[in-house]
């Protein structure tokens, strides 16, 4: 795995509303320019009655660039008894949060070196920025209460033209793949990005779609996922992050304040409620929620089940220098690839946040193994669409983790996202 731009959100000084309102009957959508960029900007009423917004750049309308994520969203939280609104934005023109990108699996060559096909055949970015892409909209209101929208693109994977295998013990190419590009293609996968927004609900909920419609079979690409991806400074300042927590099939938190390169953690209590990551600072917090069941699984991990004293002997990881989890081997990508490697005590300012997966999508893999167990895993569908849902959460942090309370509560049943409708094939 390797750091990927992405953007920049800059959030502004909240304000004080007033008394508690009552809730609203409907999700409003209105279709604006915010800070000089048309926008489709959804409102809507929380649990708590409060109003909150995001607003999706539009592709064309005079924007520069492409559409297709969030460059603005707004949320209000209580601060001494008052009602204050966090307003958050990005930063520059281009930029924003919930787009899609894909890293290609490393692959073993005949010549025994390892790389993607994207770099070692054709000398590209094996992980383009989906909000690269163009993008069409399609809007829909199955209900007052609750709209959602679509965006659409086309995103390119390289594979292999035949079929090839995959050492069930290694997860090596079996055999090695050769190395003339005649022997690959370039696939364009469709992709599907669904934004829901319920009245009631306190978070989004964001549908991530791959299809595997234009690939001849399983076999030919591997990759994983990584949307929704990008940064969103849900701190309102440049603040050091102070702490991320995770939780695949353990619970991972650093417990030593900022977050560097040598804080420590803890990766060994058992995940019994949905997957998240999450993101603190200055009282603040931001993260993803799995909902729903889903076979995208995890990647290798050697500090999985462990915590800062027993990995690598307390060493630290075997390839950097840090003490926390080598880069790779975090499941969802956040601050590691940000923190600086010339100074395991620096800290970091940046948000970047993006959900993950096993690399082996797209393959015929049954199971795939995480460092301490095989998982079921389900890396080309039958129905060739890989799908996922992801929950957006924003506030102020609370004991434990705000997000990992959301996470458990998921799992309970209790709706704090947004909920998807019938629907939801269009």
């Amino acid at each position: 795995m390797k750091s990927i731009r992405a953007l920049s959100f800059v959030a502004c000084a909240a304000i004080y509303l007033g008394p508690a309102v009552g809730p609203a009957l409907a999700v409003s959508l209105t279709e604006k320019a915010i800070d000089g960029v048309q926008v489709y900007h959804y409102s809507w009423t929380d649990s708590k009655g409060r109003p909150r917004s995001v607003s999706l750049k539009k592709e064309g309308a005079g924007n520069s660039g492409h559409g297709g994520y969030a460059v603005r969203a707004t949320y209000q939280y209580l601060d001494g008894g008052a009602w204050k609104t966090k307003i958050v934005k990005s930063g520059s023109a281009g930029e924003g949060f919930g787009y899609f990108v894909s890293h290609e699996r490393e692959r073993l060559f005949s010549d025994g070196k390892r790389g993607t096909i994207a770099q070692k055949i054709f000398h590209i970015d094996d992980s383009p920025l989906g909000r690269g892409f163009a993008v069409t909209a399609d809007k829909f209101t199955p209900g007052s209460q609750l709209r959602f929208i679509r965006f659409s693109l086309a995103y390119p994977r390289y594979g292999t033209i035949a079929a090839n295998g995959i050492d069930p013990e290694t997860g090596d190419d079996k055999p090695r793949l050769g190395t003339s590009p005649a022997l690959f293609a370039k696939y364009s996968l469709p992709v599907r990005i669904y934004w829901y927004f319920q009245d009631g609900a306190d978070y989004p909920r964001i549908r991530t779609q791959v299809s595997l419609s234009n690939l001849p079979g399983p076999d030919r690409v591997s990759f994983d996922v990584r949307g929704p991806y990008g940064k969103l400074d849900f701190d309102g300042g440049a603040n050091a992050i102070e702490q991320v927590r995770w939780g695949d099939s353990y619970h991972f938190a650093s417990t030593t304040t900022p977050l560097t390169r040598n804080s420590k953690w803890t990766w060994n209590s058992v995940n019994s409620s949905n997957r998240y990551l999450s993101l603190r600072a200055k009282g603040f917090e931001m993260g993803l929620v799995s909902l729903g069941g889903s076979r995208l699984n995890d990647g290798y991990a050697d500090g999985r089940g462990q915590t800062s004293s027993t990995y690598f002997n307390g060493n630290g990881c075997s390839f950097q220098s840090q003490l926390i989890p080598c880069d790779y081997e975090w499941p969802y990508q956040a601050s590691q690839y940000e923190l600086p490697y010339d100074n395991r005590n620096g800290t970091t300012t940046s948000e970047k946040m993006a959900w993950g997966s096993s690399p082996y999508l797209g393959t015929s893999l049954t199971s795939t193994y995480d460092g301490r167990a095989s998982h079921p895993f389900d890396g080309f569908p039958a129905n060739k669409t890989i799908s996922y849902d992801i929950c957006l959460v924003l506030g102020t942090t609370i004991d434990g983790g705000r997000t990992r309370a959301v996470a458990r509560d998921a799992k309970l049943g209790t709706a704090s996202c947004a909920r998807t409708t019938p629907l939801q094939g269009v």
